[in-house]
Order: C-alpha cells, then sequence, then structure tokens
C-alpha cells in the first residue's frame, strides 16, 4: 500500500466540521470520504449515495498522532466500496462465510464496540490495536492464529521496545478479544491462554531520596529560573507530589469535585470503577487555590481549557533541572506512598491513602514498612545502651 503524505496539519482544520477527505493530500482520488476534527482525534467516515439513497459507514476514529499512519488504510477501505458499488452491490454488506472474517474486521467491528460498553480504559485498547497489533495480525482471518503467532508477536514487540508489563496489557488485551470470538462462535479455543505472561518486575519502584526532594522541590517553587514556563504543568507535578494520586485523577480533576473549604475531594470513579473521598493535605490545597477559575477542570491548558493529554516533556524538563534521573510520573505515586510508609503509617493505611481497591497491590510496599520496623527496633535498643551506659 502506498504511503499518502498529509500535505497540511490536521490542526489547521476547524474542529466539528465536516471535511472531504481529499483536503488532506492531493494523493487521495478516490470520493466519499470525510473526517472530524476534535481536540484529541479524527473521526472518519464515508457518505455515497447508493440506489437513490444516501447511506454513511464509520471508518475510525483515530488519535491525532496515528490518523496520518492510518490514512492509507482508511483510503483502501474506501476504494473497495467503490468496487463493491461498481458491480451493484451495497458497499457496506458484504457477503462472507463468518469464518473468514479476519482478525481487523473483528476487532474493529465487534471487539472494540463490546470494549467500548464496558471498559473506561476502551481508548488504550483502540490505541494498542491500531499500533502494535492490527500492522501485523489484521489481515490473517482469526481462525487462522495460533499459540505460534500469538507468541512470535509478543515476544518481538518486547525485544524492540516494549516494556513486559506493556506486552502483557496487549496479551490480557488479546485474550479478551479471542474470548469474545468464541462466544460469537468464530474460534473454538482462545490461543492466548497458552502464551505465558512476561515477568514483570513491579518492586524496582523509584523514590526520591532526601537530596533529589530538596533538589525537585527548588524547581517546582522557581520553575522560570530554569527556562520551564508551563505554570499549571508546574502545578500537576507539585500536586502529585504531595497526594500520590494517579496522573489522570489529577489532570481531570474539576473544581465541583473539590470543596476547598473542607478538603475533601470526591472522585466520582476510579481505575477500580469505585467512588474515592480523598481528604487533602493543605499544601495541596494552597495549589488548588492559587489556579485560576477559568474552566471547569482545576488543571486546564489555558489554550483550549481543557486537561491537558501528556505532560511528559515538561515533567522530564523538571526532572532533568533537578538533577532527578530515571524517574517516571508515576513514580511520584511510589514516592508518596514510601514516605507514608516509613513515617510509620500502617500499610492499610497507605491503601486508602492511594485508593487501592485491594490490600494485595499494597502489599508490594511491605518490604519499606519491614525497614522501617527494623530501624525502630534498633533506635530502641539504641536508647536502651544509652540508658545502660549512663547508670552505669
Amino acid at each position: 500500500m502506498n504511503t499518502i503524505k498529509v500535505e497540511c496539519s490536521i490542526h489547521a482544520f476547524p474542529q466539528g466540521k465536516e471535511i472531504d477527505l481529499q483536503k488532506i493530500s492531493p494523493q487521495i482520488k478516490v470520493t466519499g470520504g470525510r473526517f472530524f476534527v476534535t481536540s484529541y482525534t479524527v473521526r472518519t467516515l464515508c457518505r455515497f449515495t447508493f440506489q437513490g439513497k444516501k447511506i454513511s459507514q464509520s471508518l475510525g476514529t483515530y488519535p491525532h498522532a496515528e490518523f496520518e499512519q492510518n490514512l492509507p488504510l482508511i483510503v483502501e477501505k474506501i476504494h473497495v466500496f467503490h468496487t463493491r458499488m461498481a458491480q451493484g452491490l451495497h458497499p457496506f454488506e458484504e457477503v462472507k462465510n463468518p469464518k473468514d472474517i479476519t482478525f481487523a474486521e473483528f476487532a474493529l467491528s465487534v471487539y472494540m464496540p463490546n470494549a467500548r460498553s464496558r471498559k473506561k480504559s476502551w481508548k488504550d485498547d483502540e490505541t494498542r490495536l491500531h499500533l502494535h497489533i492490527i500492522p501485523i495480525l489484521g489481515h490473517l482471518k482469526l481462525e487462522d492464529i495460533n499459540v505460534g503467532i500469538i507468541r512470535k508477536v509478543l515476544d518481538e514487540l518486547n525485544q524492540k521496545h516494549l516494556s513486559p508489563a506493556s506486552v502483557n496489557r496487549i496479551r490480557a488485551m488479546l485474550s479478551s478479544l479471542f474470548n469474545l470470538a468464541i462466544d460469537h462462535e468464530l474460534v473454538e479455543v482462545n490461543p492466548v491462554t497458552r502464551v505465558k505472561k512476561f515477568r514483570e518486575n513491579n518492586q524496582k519502584e523509584r523514590y526520591l531520596n532526601a537530596n533529589e526532594t530538596q533538589r525537585l522541590v527548588a524547581i517546582l517553587d522557581q520553575p522560570q529560573d530554569y527556562g520551564i514556563h508551563n505554570a499549571i504543568i508546574v502545578a500537576i507535578v507539585r500536586f502529585l507530589l504531595l497526594t500520590g494520586v494517579r496522573k489522570r485523577e489529577a489532570m481531570d480533576l474539576k473544581w465541583s469535585d473539590v470543596d476547598l473549604s473542607t478538603g475533601v475531594w470526591l472522585l466520582g470513579e476510579n481505575k477500580s470503577g469505585k467512588a474515592r473521598r480523598i481528604n487533602l493535605n493543605q499544601a495541596a490545597l494552597d495549589i488548588l487555590q492559587q489556579l485560576p477559575k477559568s474552566s471547569q477542570f482545576v488543571f486546564a491548558n489555558p489554550e483550549n481549557n481543557r486537561p491537558y493529554n501528556d505532560i511528559r516533556k515538561t515533567f522530564d524538563k523538571i526532572m532533568h533541572a533537578a538533577g532527578v534521573y530515571n524517574m517516571r510520573i508515576h513514580d511520584l505515586r511510589h514516592n508518596f506512598a514510601s514516605l507514608a510508609v516509613n513515617s510509620g503509617q500502617s500499610l492499610y493505611v497507605v491503601q486508602h491513602l492511594l485508593g487501592h481497591a485491594s490490600p494485595q497491590t499494597t502489599q508490594r510496599y511491605a518490604h519499606l514498612q519491614a525497614e522501617t520496623l527494623k530501624q525502630a527496633s534498633e533506635d530502641i535498643a539504641a536508647a536502651i545502651r544509652s540508658q545502660s551506659q549512663q547508670v552505669a
């Protein structure tokens, strides 16, 4: 399939307006393609007149960064629709044996609609499919995909650039997809069940030491001195450091969710799908009280009054300025947990501070608690020695 060069940035087109796909590039000769631009995605579809009736068909919704990558596939689909109409066939109704359905067809027409209806994280599945799986497995018949093929795909993803945890998330998605295919009687077995998970080393959490914390706070206090001028993202990083909440929980925070007088934040639905009550400390409240209220979102991007989509670039700049390396945004959550445990808080308290649905998730910090208890015991022994020496 030939690469189609996009001549004009997607951001140059007005949001929410139906635009002819041919305006994207002069290389697109096929007619009927349309697209809508939103703040974060591009929704594509095609419109035809068939046998005197106007008909339309969705061609998928893609994040801005993936739209250009998927454009050749979109154009190819429209070519196929034109070919069917030329044969007197309805362009969107392909008569075929259900057993001949390809992975891409099932993933996009059956799995994704199902995921959207039941998963908060369906966008993650959509991205994984388009970025990692459909380019490799999309053309294969669903029933022809076996254990060896799945294992090879996951091994290659791990060897190239993805972490074991990321590959395991893809594996879990594929397993759900094939279970759904079994429900639709398109395959008899789930090949993913015989592919072992990759070992994840979840104990390698990154924590800030005292010197790193001191340097980081200094940067956050005077970011402009280090060429960091995005005050909202600086506030997000400071807020994450002080609360241990998940990145997306903070970035999607609305003014209506928090009572500034009591410091109570009612998080309507967290990662586990349950409501959560968060008691903000005064330092975190001070951050919120200094922010403008020009949007319904607390940490709104001033360019569009919407939550930021990605803050990694500014985050990395902050960490570099502070001389803190190998630190991920999520590690601020681990750091908060570490400080809580090392200050003598029980794992039960840490579980509720972090909003873990299960105490098993909090057990990863048990080794920190053991070290804290050991140090406490050593301190007591030292005090006894000191007192005995004074008596002598």
